[in-house]
């Protein structure tokens, strides 16, 4: 067998294995595997409109990136649109995260908005870096219940 063989051979034990962790062994399990909630990504929440303790998904340009360390290292990206404003807050980053925000970059982004002394943020928000005419979904996007390592679009 070959090495690629083998290392196909190894991925598939462990997405098995993660998959077993969830209850999941044979494709009756993967049917009965529902999503535990949707998030609505077909639509974009102005940042002035945003409303704290609610789920949205804003657009914004990247218009300052800084590593802050309040005892930790944290990430924080400072996106605006016509409007106004808004952080968003990494605790868990790789350099190439951070990175990925250049200044200037569109970014989307989906999260709970919550108030802070420097206005409003998302905390760990799932993003994308998106360009100017990339199109919304036409669907909500299903969350399925996960372990570690497994990711959603695996699922």
């Amino acid at each position: 067998m070959d090495d690629e063989n083998k290392k196909k051979l190894s991925t598939s034990a462990t997405i098995n294995s993660k998959l077993k962790k969830l209850g999941i062994s044979s494709t009756q399990d993967m049917v009965f595997h529902v999503p535990y909630r949707y998030d609505d990504e077909t639509k974009i929440i102005d940042i002035a409109d945003l409303i704290v303790g609610n789920f949205a998904q804003i657009e914004g340009f990247v218009v300052a990136v800084e590593i802050l360390y309040r005892p930790k290292r944290i990430l924080s990206v400072y996106l605006e649109n016509a409007s106004k404003g808004l952080h968003l807050k990494f605790f868990n980053f790789y350099p190439s995260q951070s990175n990925s925000f250049a200044k200037g970059v569109k970014v989307r982004a989906l999260g709970e908005v919550r108030a802070s002394k420097l206005g409003i943020e998302m905390i760990h928000p799932r993003y994308k870096i998106v360009k100017e005419d990339t199109p919304l979904p036409t669907s909500l996007t299903p969350i399925y219940p996960s372990v570690a390592g497994l990711k959603q679009i695996t699922l």
